[in-house]
Formats: C-alpha cells, structure tokens, sequence
C-alpha cells in the first residue's frame, strides 16, 4: 500500500512538471519562416522612415528566429543612407526582407520597401550637390570598368548649359605630371639626366650650380615664386620663360616648397634638349601616343566645345562668376595651363605605366621610388597617389585621388570650388568608389 501511494505521488509531481513545461514551446511554433532567398547585388538608398521607421535586425529577418524577435536598430536613423543589398529572403506573410552592407560592413536585414534603388553616380551626385560642387567627376574601381560619370552643374549658367562628357575644364596642377613624364622619357632616351644641374641650362639662376632636375621635379630647388598675374598677355614660350625668370627667387634651403617655377623652367630645359616648344612636346608624347581628344592648351581651345565658366559658391548663392585670367593662363607654362577632361586625364595616369607614355620602371624613377611625398607631380602616400591643383583668383579646382595602380579612385574637375574641403570630398567619394559598383 505505501508503495502505491508513493508511485501515485511521484506520477502527479511529474504530470504537474510537464503542465508547467511543455515538450515544445508554443512560441517556436509561431515564428515566421523564409520561403525562400536569393543571390543579388544592388545599390540602394533608405527613404520614408520619417514615417516608416522600419527595425533593422542584424541576424536574420524579423521573426523568423528567436534573435529577430526585436528590432536591433531604428530606421529613422537610416534615412538615405546608401547601401548594397546582397540577398533577399521571401516569408510566409508575404513580405520581403533584404540582406545590406554600408560601406563594406554586412549591417544585417531590413524590409525590402524601406529601400529605393540608388546608383553609385546618384548618390555621388548627392554628395556634391551638397557641397555645392559644380563640375565633372569620375569614381572607378576596377581599371575603370563601369566607372561612374557624374555631371553637376551648368559650364555656362547664363545659357542654361550643363557639364557634361565633352566639357573642358583647367586642369592647373594636374599638369604637372605631364611635363615630368616628358623629362622622364629624355632621361630615359640619354637626352638629358636628372643629375645635370640648372646651371647647364639656365646659368642666370641664383645658385644654379647647387640645382638639379631631380630637385626641380620635387619642388627641393629652394626656388620660390607666387602665382603672380602678369600685367600683360604673354604670347611666346620665350615671354613665358622670361617672366618666370624676373619673378622667382632662390635660397640656400632645398626643404619642400611647392613652387610652378620648378616646373616651368623643366618645360624650357625639355624644349632646350629637343629643339621643340612644349606644346609640341606634349602633343608628340603625350596627346598622340594616348589618342586623347580632348586636352588642349590654354591658347588652343577648340572654338565648338564647351568650355567651363569659373563660378564661386557666394552669399549662399551658386554660380557667381568667378573666372580665371587669361594673364595668369599664360605665365603657367608647363605648370598648370592645360584643359582636359577627367576621362582623358585618367588615360594620361594609366600611360605613366603602361608603356605608352611611361614603363613601370620610368613611373617608379619618376616618383622617386616613393622615397618622398612628393615627387614628379604627385603626392605619394603608402601605395595612394594624390594631387590637386587650382587656379589664384578662380573657382577652379581639379583633384586625383586613387590607387598607384590605376585600380580604384576618384576624378573631380569642379568649375565651382566646393564649400567642403575637395581633399575630404575625394577621399569620401573614393569609399565610395571601392565599396559599391555602379549599379
């Protein structure tokens, strides 16, 4: 008898237990399941959470397991963000969940309305819009494969005429490389050697004898010399040398001074070795070889294409007119008075390496063997490339930023100086440009 009472005891203690506890929870039974995923790849943007507020849930889509049960992060929070969708997942409710990254980092699941598609150009297009620049922009990955091509702006506001693929702009700086590819190959040709001193070919220059080309390439001479505007239009190679040669001035220190002088009296020791004006030398080695169609001398633009107008953000207004002297243009010899396009300017950086204009061994004595940060018309800075140019008095401004390689990087021909910092702009686009593809 107490045995039977025992085992009557111990049967009601556990059909209590398994009351309280059931076998399978009622809540693993209620969650939503995926019907089915796929692959994908494309850019978007986040809209309306203003209204929507749609969670974001870093594990899987919501309610389809038990760490997706709340939300991980707000919308709100989100609202035009750019993103790249990778996956998306179909549920039982019939809604959609998509799989996204920002810039590189898997971020987790959201609704599939939360999202508008949004090309890289749109939303590289946004962020200049925002910084006011008005211009032309290239940002590419993959040797420029699907690169995108971005036009803001008006070339000419008064006639309602847009930047676009053809428009000319100043390179100023930017050029700079091309007069140091050009002493490069005399070198390389034993027409002249970045050893020879100043004094072979400009004896007048003060501590000539304590001068090299190498020196002048790397703006280390200790010649110095603003961006000065001559009080009248100088019309020959010989003026414009002269001119450079009344302005500048030399010390004993050859620490880094940015100078255009370095560079112009490189255009004049070129001309000096080969008989031939610089003009003639960038068409012959450069322009030919590279097939470019749309890089000109200042004072050879062709009369029908579009040339931009110079215009300042002012007052918090676009568009104030804000061009650049033709006096200046003309004292830049060899320093900064080319126009191109972005395009052609990109072909310019790919010939420096591939044989066309430069070989890689050329491109590396050139750069110095990156033993500087500047050298040969470009900053260098661990396997990054970088120059920038701009024009006194003008709303121009020009920047590359990209990949030693020609691989990944960034191209912006603005004919309105932004109000953001064009090195930060750059460098923001250029995320952008390793992170996404186009589409």
């Amino acid at each position: 008898m107490i045995i039977v009472k025992k085992l009557l005891l111990l049967l009601g203690t556990v059909l209590l237990v398994g009351s309280f506890f059931p076998a399978h929870p009622a809540y693993a039974r209620s969650y939503t399941t995926i019907t089915s995923t796929k692959k994908t790849d494309y850019n978007a943007r986040f809209v309306n959470q203003n209204t929507r507020n749609d969670g974001i849930y870093y594990y899987a889509p919501y309610y389809t397991q038990r760490s997706a049960k709340t939300r991980d992060a707000s919308g709100k929070n989100w609202q035009h963000r750019f993103v790249r969708v990778s996956q998306t997942a179909k549920l039982s409710d019939g809604s959609t969940y998509v799989k996204f990254s920002w810039y590189g980092k898997t971020i987790g699941w959201v609704n599939q309305n939360a999202l508008q598609t949004f090309t890289r150009s749109q939303n590289a297009a946004v962020l200049l819009q925002n910084a006011h620049f008005q211009g032309r922009a290239m940002l590419f990955n993959s040797y420029a494969t699907g690169a995108s091509l971005v036009n803001v702006g008006y070339a000419n506001a008064s006639t309602k005429t847009a930047n676009d693929a053809s428009t000319l702009f100043p390179i100023a700086s930017l050029q700079k490389v091309m007069t140091g590819a050009i002493i490069e190959q005399l070198a390389a040709n034993n027409k002249l050697a970045l050893t020879d001193k100043l004094s072979k070919y400009y004896p007048s220059v003060k501590n000539s004898g304590n001068i090299t080309i190498r020196q002048l390439l790397n703006h280390r001479s200790g010649i110095d010399m603003g961006e000065t505007t001559p009080t009248t239009l100088l019309t020959t190679q010989a003026s414009e040398i002269n001119y450079t040669l009344s302005q500048l001035s030399v010390s004993n220190n050859q620490s880094f001074d940015y100078t255009n002088a370095n560079y112009t009296l490189l255009a004049g020791i070129a001309s000096k070795v080969t008989g031939q004006t610089y003009d003639q030398l960038v068409q012959s080695r450069i322009i030919q070889p590279l097939k470019l169609t749309n890089t000109y001398s200042w004072n050879n633009l062709p009369t029908g294409q579009t040339v931009a107008n110079g215009y300042s953000y002012t007052n918090g207004q676009d568009y104030t007119a804000n061009g650049v002297s033709q006096n200046l243009m003309s004292s830049l010899l060899g320093a900064g008075n080319y126009y191109a396009t972005p395009e052609d300017y990109y072909t310019i950086q790919k010939g420096l390496r591939n044989g066309k204009i430069l070989t890689k061994t050329q491109y590396y004595d050139l750069s110095n063997d990156y033993k500087l940060s500047y050298a040969g018309g470009l900053y260098h800075e661990s396997g990054m490339k970088r120059v920038r140019g701009g024009l006194s008095g003008a709303g121009y401004q020009t920047i590359l930023y990209g990949s030693e390689g020609n691989k990944s990087g960034v191209i912006l021909f603005a004919n309105q100086s932004p109000t953001k910092s064009l090195n930060s702009l750059a460098k923001t686009l250029y995320q952008l440009a390793i992170n996404y593809n186009e589409k």
